[in-house]
């Protein structure tokens, strides 16, 4: 996610900020616009990280099945997994957690993040060397080993990312040694583990719309798949009309005219107050999303939405240490971004959701 440095604000007030632009209070009642032509999956991919509810994880993920996914992301930072030098852990039990989703035919995508959307998330003992040293390189392959060791037996790795939203923290130099870094690190990878799937994720407002495409086009040429998160909004975090979707994803496929294109984070927060956006709003876009992915389906062969719930205030507030900030625009983004309520309620970006899956055969 593009997300800006802050700090950490008071619970009470993500609270509040949580149930701003989440009450459909004061909208028109609300009807699924209708699927406009819908084209078969075919063998396209749809994927919803699955976020709690109050409910819990089990009452999520069953309605996460409504919707058909096929596919969710597991997001690792390197330092989180390597604690010290050749020293690993399974962070919160989360990669032998995944046997969950191999009992249900949901295949896994990993993120091992070396940088991790605001900061270098490599172990300690690396601080100082460049990312393309031998050092480097060679304690991350370590550490794809190992982790790839960890996946239950029942799991289907789809991808592996090599590092989330680089373009937000690599600057001048910085995108040469990286490059040179994921060039060796995509080749091991490739030759290791054949059947999975490499890329980098990069973000689409910031690099590839915002003057630092050809940077990313020249990692790319590394990659399996072009991988790109997407939230169609502001500095302010402001969204842009839901139409927008329609040439964003086709400038998209005109920049990587010989790669597939896969969408590893998409969403389109329902917040009112700050984000200038609404319940009805957010559905229209993923009604549009839809629409535009049919246009495209050759060329866009994956989209992964963030996420299922609005996250918990507790969530947001660790977010909002990490990251550092209270704006009441960034807070409201995180907060409302959700296809259905924290209290395990519909949005109606669910409902449009639902009928968009079912038109197309998911």
């Amino acid at each position: 996610m593009r997300l800006k440095l802050l700090k950490v604000s008071m619970l009470a007030v993500v609270s509040m900020l949580l149930a701003c632009g989440s009450n459909p209070e004061g909208e028109e009642e609300f009807e699924v616009f209708p699927p406009e032509n819908p084209q078969p999956r075919g063998d396209r991919v749809f994927g919803i990280n699955v976020s709690e509810s109050d409910q819990g994880f089990e009452a999520s993920f069953e309605v996460a099945q409504q919707a058909g996914i096929q596919r969710i992301e597991l997001n690792l930072p390197w330092d989180s997994v390597e604690t010290s030098e050749g020293q690993y852990q399974d962070p919160g039990g989360v990669l032998s957690a995944i046997t969950f989703y191999g009992y249900y035919g949901i295949d896994v995508g990993l993120c091992l993040s070396v940088i991790n959307t605001v900061e270098r998330t490599t172990p300690d003992y690396l601080d100082g060397y460049p990312y393309d040293s031998p050092e480097v390189i060679t304690a991350f392959e370590s550490m794809v080993d190992w982790v790839m060791d960890q996946v239950p037996s029942n799991v289907t790795i789809a991808y592996l990312a090599i590092g989330n939203e680089v373009d937000l923290v690599l600057d001048g130099s910085d995108w040469d040694d990286y490059t040179g870094f994921y060039q060796a690190t995509a080749e091991y990878v490739k030759q290791s583990y054949p059947a999975v799937k490499v890329g980098v994720k990069t973000t689409v407002e910031n690099g590839l719309f915002g003057g630092e495409l050809s940077q990313v086009q020249t990692i790319n040429q590394y990659s399996d798949v072009i991988m790109v998160n997407y939230y169609p909004q502001d500095s302010q975090f402001q969204v842009y009309s839901p139409t927008t979707v329609h040439d964003d994803f086709a400038d998209v496929v005109s920049y990587f005219p010989s790669k597939d294109i896969w969408f590893t984070e998409l969403g389109y927060q329902s917040g009112s107050d700050y984000c200038g956006s609404s319940e009805t709003q957010q559905a229209e876009f993923y009604h549009e999303m839809f629409t535009a992915w049919d246009d495209n389906r050759d060329r866009i062969t994956f989209v992964l939405v963030d996420w299922l719930h609005d996250q918990s205030p507790e969530i947001i507030e660790q977010w909002l240490e990490y990251y550092g900030s209270s704006d009441p625009g960034f807070v409201e983004y995180l907060s409302t971004l959700g296809l259905r309520n924290y209290d395990h309620t519909d949005k109606y970006a669910w409902l449009q959701v639902l009928a968009e899956t079912e038109a197309r055969g998911w």
